[in-house]
C-alpha cells in the first residue's frame, strides 16, 4: 500500500474547529511523505502549524503497520514532546479500521509494540537516548531547538550506527532557530554535501 494513499484514506486527525476529521493532505505534505519514503536521510525546514509532525506521524504509522519488526525512535528536544508525538501515533492507530490494526503487545506513554514485532519509542534527544537500540527510523522533531552540545553528542554516538544500515532512515523536521547545528545540516543538504534530501 502506498503511504500517501494510506494516510489520505485511513488516517484521522483532530482539527481544533472540526474535531476528528480525515487527514486531507496538502500537496507539500504528500511531497514530504514521498521524500521520506524514497530517501534514507531527510531534513525539513518548516514554519509552525503547517502539519509537519502530523504528516510524519502518518508516515510512521504506515511504517509500523506494513513492515514487520520495524523499529522507530521519536526524539524531541523535550521528552514530553516526544511522548506527545507518540500519543498522536496511538490516537491515529485507534481510529484506523479494525482490519488494518495489529494486535498490541505494549501500549504506554513511552513506547508501543505491535503483534508484527514493530515498535515505536519516544525520548528526549540525547547521546544516550537510543544507545544500544536498533532502529530502522529515527525521527528528530524540532531538532533546531536541541542545544548544540547535545546535538553534537547525539550525532557522534548514534549516526555511525544508523548510517551503517542499508535501509535505516533519519528524518529531521524543525522550525529554524538561529545559525546552529540544524542550520549547518540544512545548508549542507542544500549544497548536496551531507546526503540529506
Amino acid at each position: 500500500v502506498d503511504p500517501v494513499y494510506f494516510i489520505r484514506t485511513y488516517v484521522k486527525i483532530v482539527n481544533v474547529d472540526r474535531g476528528l476529521i480525515p487527514f486531507e493532505m496538502w500537496p507539500f505534505q504528500e511531497d514530504m511523505v514521498t521524500t521520506f519514503h524514497d530517501n534514507r536521510f531527510c531534513i525539513a525546514k518548516m514554519p509552525r502549524q503547517v502539519g509537519k509532525t502530523t504528516t510524519t506521524v502518518g508516515y510512521m504509522l504506515w511504517s509500523v503497520l506494513f513492515q514487520d519488526d520495524y523499529s522507530i525512535a521519536i526524539l524531541a528536544n523535550k521528552g514530553a514532546l516526544a511522548r506527545e508525538i507518540l500519543g498522536r501515533v496511538q490516537y491515529a492507530y485507534e481510529y484506523l479500521p479494525v482490519w488494518l490494526q495489529q494486535g498490541i503487545i505494549v501500549w504506554n506513554k513511552g513506547n508501543i509494540e505491535l503483534e508484527n514485532g514493530a515498535k515505536v519509542m519516544a525520548a528526549a534527544t540525547s547521546s544516550s537516548a537510543i544507545r544500544g537500540g536498533s532502529f530502522n527510523m529515527i525521527f528528530l522533531d524540532e531538532f533546531a531547538h536541541v542545544p548544540n552540545n547535545i546535538a553534537e553528542e547525539f550525532f557522534t554516538s548514534i549516526y555511525p550506527t544508523i548510517s551503517s544500515g542499508k535501509d535505516t532512515k533519519i528524518l529531521i523536521a524543525s522550525t529554524p532557530n538561529g545559525m546552529n547545528h540544524y542550520y549547518r545540516f540544512w545548508t549542507e543538504a542544500e549544497q548536496g554535501r551531507n546526503g540529506f534530501k
